[in-house]
């Protein structure tokens, strides 16, 4: 039998032994009384469970107060808990969610205020200064500012309530012990905002509480951070924020807008537009697969134009009554509605693609007879002010001689209309603007044009150049095959001049056919130049 190699041997022995030097001596994590702590539970006591703080570090977390009316402890092997560390004696770290579970003696109170660790207190009274605190059986006091960062309305409120204090201060040796939650809650802030942070980004959602309510939006705490969530943001449609949101509340919340700013000497701080109406279901694809042509429902005027009323059917949808779509000639829509009034309409057409919906208005006196009254479908019964169907217009009763002249074979029912011709013109409206071109519409057709094809200036703003209701010539130039259709009012324009020049040339040409032979390019132009201008 082959001998060990004794060098081999003594080589790993020295390799062992410098592997557990490094090991004690090492870069072992040191903990200090009064830090926050994590760890995961690998023993449970009776009264104290064993946690493994990580980097070879344990230690002893007081079970008191995790012990229900049952007997049976909230923390079980596994689960992970916070707390903070106590003190360090003889290598073993003794770590506490907080003082005041027990009996509180003035060395403990005087270990809080040396480490730092948070005592739990309950709010006995109020007086002009602040809060008279009892903390096991110990009186304390918080002065009125160190109770919240916030200022606090009504300090009565919080008579009764368990709360956890800082103690900065003790007086009288020991019978006089000031306290301040304020520092626990800014300091409870920062952590939580640390681990925020981590996952803040655009698209991100939380659960927040509404910290402060303004005119324009609601602030909403989404742990440690606060963001804004603006009026336009929290639901669909025109609300008031009161009506929306209450101090406190949860909400749940998604980030749709994060700026970085440099503020100063404040460091790097986030501005954060949170949205509550991203989360919440889009009202226009709930009710537009219901509106079929001829629903007659009932809405709000939002605001009248000159072209047509905008009627609001449930928050976040609106429809337009064209002017033409009154049932009668009218002057102008402000005539028949106002902004605000209450009206009856009859749903024309819906444009998913665009998210359009064109109404017509019913004459408030002939709803009995228009329309057909019926209950809503189950699925908007609470979402929409829902009438019935309008009523087929009643038919013309036949006399013997018409009914003869009738042809024998019903008409057969028209046909949609054929898709323009590229390269016509037509005379078309705007009814849409986008910052990428105008949408118009003529007749039974509607388009696009770009705006590279409305011969507009650079930088020109749309509204003004071409607002809604005006009218232009434009040409077709694509007719997809999913229907959309491209216009451009530049070529119909230069399609115009060539043919003044075409007929212009041709009328030329018709004058020296009469006169003889044909002149020079000259006595053409000299004879344009002649001509009277119309």
């Amino acid at each position: 039998m082959a001998s060990p190699d004794l060098k081999a041997i003594e080589q790993q022995d020295d390799d062992f032994e410098s592997l557990f030097e490094q090991t004690s001596q090492g870069k072992r994590r040191r903990v200090e009384p009064g830090e926050r702590v994590r760890g995961k539970v690998v023993f449970l006591g009776e009264k104290t469970a064993t946690l493994d703080l990580g980097g070879g570090l344990e230690a002893l977390y007081d079970l008191a107060g995790s012990v229900g009316p049952d007997g049976k402890s909230s923390i079980h092997a596994g689960d992970t808990v916070e707390g903070f560390v106590l003190r360090v004696k003889n290598r073993v770290i003794e770590v506490t969610r907080a003082i005041g579970r027990g009996m509180v003696n003035t060395a403990l109170l005087e270990e809080a205020v040396a480490s730092g660790v948070p005592i739990e207190g309950t709010v006995e009274s109020v007086n002009k200064g602040g809060y008279v605190v009892d903390v096991s059986g110990t009186p304390g006091f918080c002065p009125m500012g160190q109770m919240d960062t916030r200022r606090i309305e009504d300090p009565a409120t919080l008579i009764g309530q368990k709360f956890k204090f800082r103690v900065t201060e003790m007086r009288a040796g020991g019978r006089e012990v000031v306290l301040s939650r304020r520092a626990m809650m800014e300091e409870e802030a920062a952590h939580r905002a640390t681990e925020t942070k981590k996952r803040l980004e655009v698209g991100a959602r939380f659960t927040g509480t509404v910290t402060n309510i303004r005119d324009f939006g609601a602030f909403v705490d989404i742990g440690g951070i606060e963001g804004l969530v603006p009026a336009s943001e929290l639901a669909y449609g025109r609300v008031k924020v009161e009506d929306m949101v209450a101090l406190g509340q949860q909400v749940e919340v998604e980030v749709v807008r994060l700026e970085r700013d440099v503020a100063g000497k404040r460091g790097l701080t986030d501005k954060i537009t949170l949205s509550m109406r991203a989360l919440a279901q889009d009202p226009f694809e709930a009710l537009a697969p219901y509106l079929a042509s001829g629903t007659a429902v009932r809405g709000t005027v939002t605001r009248v134009e000159p072209f047509g009323a905008f009627v609001e059917l449930v928050p976040g949808v609106e429809g337009l009554i064209h002017v033409s779509a009154f049932g009668r000639r009218i002057t102008a829509p402000r005539d028949v509605v106002q902004a605000g009034q209450d009206v009856t309409v009859r749903v024309d057409s819906v444009d998913l693609m665009s998210r359009r919906i064109s109404l017509g208005y019913l004459d408030p006196a002939d709803l009995d007879k228009t329309v057909e009254r019926s209950d809503a479908p189950a699925e908007l019964q609470a979402k929409v002010r829902w009438l019935g169907r309008v009523r087929a217009p009643e038919p013309v009763e036949m006399s013997p001689e018409r009914e003869a002249a009738a042809p024998a074979v019903p008409r057969a029912p028209k046909a949609p209309p054929p898709p323009p011709i590229i390269g016509s013109v037509h005379e078309v409206t705007v009814d849409r603007i986008e910052p990428f071109g105008v949408f118009v519409n003529w007749g039974h057709g509607r388009g696009l044009v770009p705006v590279g094809d409305l011969g507009l200036p650079y930088g020109a703003d749309l509204r003004r150049a071409q607002p809604v209701g005006s009218s232009f010539k434009a040409v077709v130039l694509e007719v997809r095959p999913d229907g959309k259709i491209r216009l451009s009012k530049t070529a119909a324009q230069a399609a115009e001049e060539r043919a003044d020049a075409e007929s212009f040339l041709s009328e030329q040409r018709s004058k020296q056919a009469q006169k003889g032979p044909v002149g020079s390019l000259g006595e053409l132009l000299l004879q344009k130049l002649n001509q009277p201008r119309k």
